[in-house]
């Protein structure tokens, strides 16, 4: 038996439910809201994060309980060699270090500290986008082996950047809605479909 090659097809099919394209599209369709944080009579920052925060809690519980409560009864749970268990443990701590990382631009950019650069909105948008998404993204759909991530991650680093172009015609908030939430509703539309075919392709057995 290839037991390394069992253990990829293993790997590879945690993928096919469709869970992991759902928690993705909730997080960036959290940020596409944020903005509409500012009609909780909040301030608008504080209210963005309260968003935020509450969505990627969502994103994350969702997660968690999709694979407990869908994915595993139906085809079972994989204990993994030390290379992969090595391999989730520096995922996780690179995906907890994106999130401070976005935190911290958050604090930057309420600082002012983009507009003394005075570099311009659109090319702000496109390089915040690149370093903060399409690239941690790009490096986790690598070590992930998740394909899909990797078209994930260019439509959601170009939001920001698209939110630019559209902002002189549908204005704030809609025009960061209507460039990441767009997205992440797309993105949740593929996850449901996978779901569909992951339910039906693997029904619970009846006892």
């Amino acid at each position: 038996m290839d037991l390394k090659g069992l253990e990829k097809r293993a790997w590879r099919s945690a993928f096919q439910d469709g869970i992991w394209d759902i928690y993705f599209s909730l997080l960036f369709l959290g940020m596409g809201i944020a903005p509409f944080g500012e009609m909780l009579g909040l301030p608008e920052e504080l209210g963005t994060m309260i968003i935020i925060l509450c969505w990627n809690s969502i994103a994350v519980l969702f997660l968690i309980l999709g694979k407990k409560f869908i994915t595993i009864p139906r085809i079972g749970f994989v204990k993994f060699g030390v290379k992969r268990k090595k391999l989730k443990k520096r995922m996780l701590g690179f995906l907890i270090f994106n999130i401070l990382l976005a935190f911290l631009f958050l604090f930057v950019n309420i600082s002012g500290f983009f507009d003394w650069l005075n570099i311009g909105d659109l090319v702000e948008s496109l390089v915040v986008g690149l370093l903060l998404i399409t690239v941690p993204l790009s490096i986790l759909a690598y070590f992930l082996e998740f394909h899909r991530l990797h078209i994930y991650a260019i439509f959601f680093g170009l939001g920001f950047f698209n939110s630019e172009l559209l902002y002189p015609f549908v204005g704030s908030p809609f025009d960061l809605f209507l460039s990441l939430g767009s997205v992440g509703i797309a993105v949740l539309s593929i996850g449901l479909v996978y779901l569909v075919q992951f339910l039906h392709k693997y029904p619970l057995s009846q006892k």
